[in-house]
């Protein structure tokens, strides 16, 4: 029986971009539910990836047609299972859905012969019980391609929100956000936004205050996870801050992970 690894796996998909920008994502989540676990014997590092990883990249395996081809969702789902597996971590729904688009692609022909002849042994990969990391996963240095003045909307699960690029910090590695106090049905553009003003958080004194996010890991645009996206340029009003009280320091430091807990508050 042949064998295959999880990075020969991964390279027969022809899909550089998208298998480094999920691999990301798992690798930041994970060695950050390791260095919690530590501290906290209830969480897994599982039950701590999942939810946040699955939120983002459902805006793919869940959406349009008219936006993500089947073959991208296929590809997607297979790099989804496979980085899960590399990094000691299944969850059954997700390899299910890998091992029908390990059929799909290959009635498709959508990929090269050498996956049609490895279909097996890539299918064995992800029924085997993965193995458990030892040591945190390395990461990637922060690095963004957005710019000061852009705006873009958000997508979490069904709803739309947005967000004004006040600049970007040090050489090109994160952008400075503030979001709109505003929830969306569908991707706003900027007549949408016209009047909406900045959103707040709200203090235990019950003071609403100015929000700023340094946000890591917002880096390729257009965004390979189809979860964020330019809307406009060069938009020189941010969004109105006259009700709010001054901020509690510059800005807080998040990611694209903690950054759906704040949106969870916006526009309810």
């Amino acid at each position: 029986m042949s064998t295959i690894s999880h990075q020969q796996a991964l390279d027969k998909l022809a899909a550089r971009q998208l298998v480094q920008v999920i691999e990301d994502d798992v690798a930041s989540l994970t060695s950050l539910a390791m260095s919690y676990a530590r501290h906290d014997k209830q969480l897994t590092v599982q039950t701590y990836v999942l939810p946040p990883l699955l939120a983002r990249w459902n805006c793919i395996l869940q959406g349009p047609a008219e936006e993500v081809s089947a073959a991208y969702k296929d590809k997607t789902a297979l790099a989804m299972a496979l980085l899960l597996h590399k990094h000691g971590m299944a969850e059954p729904a997700l390899t299910q859905l890998a091992l029908q688009a390990i059929d799909n692609l290959n009635a498709a022909v959508a990929l090269s012969d050498a996956f049609f002849r490895d279909t097996d042994a890539i299918k064995d990969l992800l029924n085997s019980l993965p193995v458990a990391l030892k040591k945190r996963p390395s990461t990637r240095d922060n690095l963004t391609f957005l710019r000061a003045q852009d705006v873009i909307a958000i997508q979490l699960e069904q709803y739309f929100y947005a967000a004004y690029v006040h600049e970007i910090h040090g050489f090109n590695e994160y952008p400075i956000i503030e979001l709109y106090d505003g929830r969306f049905d569908s991707r706003p553009d900027m007549a949408d936004l016209q009047g909406c003003a900045a959103w707040g958080e709200t203090y235990n004194d019950g003071l609403t205050r100015i929000s700023m996010q340094a946000l890591c890991g917002m880096r390729h645009v257009p965004d390979p996870a189809n979860q964020f996206h330019l809307i406009a340029s060069g938009i020189t009003t941010p969004p109105d801050r006259g009700s709010l009280r001054p901020p509690v320091g510059l800005y807080a430091m998040s990611d694209l992970f903690r950054l759906q807990k704040e949106l969870q508050k916006v526009g309810g």
